[in-house]
């Protein structure tokens, strides 16, 4: 498996507040996302 750097984006949580991947740098993180078309 071949893992690459996330790249660095900020998205609003479920209560407004801005978050950025910047702060989970070094961190084993799961983002899940969803669409509906």
């Amino acid at each position: 498996m071949l893992l690459s750097p996330m790249p660095e984006f900020k998205l609003k949580d479920i209560h407004g507040n801005i978050v950025s991947t910047a702060n989970y740098i070094g961190k084993k993180t799961l983002i899940f996302m969803w669409a509906s078309w």
